[in-house]
C-alpha cells in the first residue's frame, strides 16, 4: 500500500474540512455597520489578559520614556 496517495487523499479532505460558512446569501443577508461587524468579530480569547498587561507595559514604557527626555532635557540647559 502506498502512502503517498493516502497522504495526499488526507491533506485534501482536511483543506475542504476548513472552510468558513461566510456570509449568507439572498435577501436574508442583512448589511451592518463597519463598527457593529467588528464589534461582533472581535471574539474573547484565553490570551486577552496577556494583551492587557502588555498594553499597560509599553503604556509605563512610553511614560518611562517621556520622563526620560524631560531630564535630558533639563540636563542640556543646566549645562548651557
Amino acid at each position: 500500500m502506498n502512502p503517498k496517495p493516502w497522504l495526499a487523499l488526507t491533506l485534501v479532505s482536511l483543506m475542504a474540512g476548513c472552510g468558513g460558512s461566510g456570509q449568507p446569501s439572498g435577501d436574508t443577508a442583512k448589511p451592518q455597520p463597519a463598527a457593529a461587524q467588528q464589534a461582533t468579530e472581535r471574539k474573547e480569547t484565553v490570551f486577552d489578559p496577556w494583551v492587557g498587561t502588555i498594553d499597560r507595559a509599553k503604556g509605563v514604557q512610553k511614560t518611562v520614556d517621556e520622563q526620560a527626555a524631560e531630564q535630558r532635557r533639563k540636563i542640556e540647559e543646566a549645562t548651557r
